[in-house]
């Protein structure tokens, strides 16, 4: 039985707590950690309640979609190659004292802050412990969970809303627009960098994954699976049917209803945000499986 990523922070959430919305694709991985994060830390559990209509059967169940392929493997950097036997050799520098996951913060604040100056990336960047964090979101992402405690966010502003088209509940489309900076603040995130970032911190992220009980050989496996979680989501044009079932709203479309809870989330950002975030995982996808550079 593997250990909850969230049971390892004890953060209190908002007495308002929001069932997710500001997160994928971002780093290292905050932006795994940080982009899908943008997108779910902070959505109300209920939004706001349409006009009367009447009451609608719950959903039924369907049975769970079929799982993504296996994930490939990241590639390794190659070794540099030995100087030439006859070349002389430079003066070695005292080599600097190994990076660890207790002193890496500061180090990724450094990398990472200078490519995006969003206020979204600065808030995620504020937090400690930051590649443990970062392990948390790419496993429950891998899995298509949300952990919303993991890496807390600014709240998009206004409210989630549900308006009546036709006689059926739709989510309102002008709600979409709340996650248009969060989608923005991903689509200034350089995906070569964030590449470039991941082998950096490897061995790290590796560590931090296994602290969570399992293989960090696999933690690769698990990021390129996060990636196909967000590509795997349906981009829809027409409003979104809704249904409410108790307390909250499920949508009404059983095969929406019965994908994992990161792409249910994502259909709410609305279409043209979706699309955004979906280019960006594409890219950081390739970027990750291309090979890297020698180290």
């Amino acid at each position: 039985m593997q250990p909850d990523p969230e049971d390892r922070y004890t953060e209190a959430e908002p007495a308002n707590s929001r069932s997710a919305l500001p997160l994928i694709i971002g780093g290292i991985l905050l932006v795994i950690g940080v982009a899908v994060w943008f997108i779910f830390s902070g959505e109300e559990s209920e939004p706001a309640p349409p006009p009367p209509a009447p009451e609608k059967p719950a959903v039924e169940v369907q049975e769970p979609e079929p799982e993504l392929p296996p994930a490939p493997d990241i590639p390794e950097p190659e070794p540099t190659l030995p100087e030439e036997p006859n070349k002389p050799v430079a003066p070695v520098p005292e080599p600097e004292p190994a990076l660890t996951l207790e002193d890496s913060d500061d180090v990724v604040r450094d990398m990472l802050a200078p490519t995006n100056p969003s206020d979204i990336v600065s808030s995620a960047l504020l937090n400690e412990n930051l590649l443990e964090r970062s392990a948390a979101l790419v496993d429950g992402f891998s899995r298509g969970a949300v952990l919303t405690k993991v890496l807390p966010l600014p709240e998009p502003a206004g409210d989630f809303a549900i308006i009546e088209q036709n006689g059926v509940a739709v989510i309102d489309p002008a709600s979409y627009s709340r996650y248009d900076k969060y989608a923005d603040a991903v689509a200034s995130i350089d995906p070569d960098l964030l590449a470039n970032s991941f082998h950096r911190f490897r061995p790290l992220l590796e560590q931090a994954y296994a602290g969570l009980g399992y293989d960090p050989e696999d933690f690769d496996n698990a990021l390129i699976r996060s990636l196909d979680r967000v590509l795997d989501t349906p981009t829809i044009d027409a409003p979104l049917p809704v249904v409410k079932y108790e307390a909250i709203y499920q949508y009404a479309d059983p095969e929406l209803e019965q994908r994992p809870d990161l792409q249910k989330q994502l259909l709410r950002m609305g279409p043209e945000n979706l699309e955004t975030i979906k280019s960006q995982a594409a890219a950081l996808r390739r970027a990750l499986l291309s090979p890297p550079p020698a180290m």
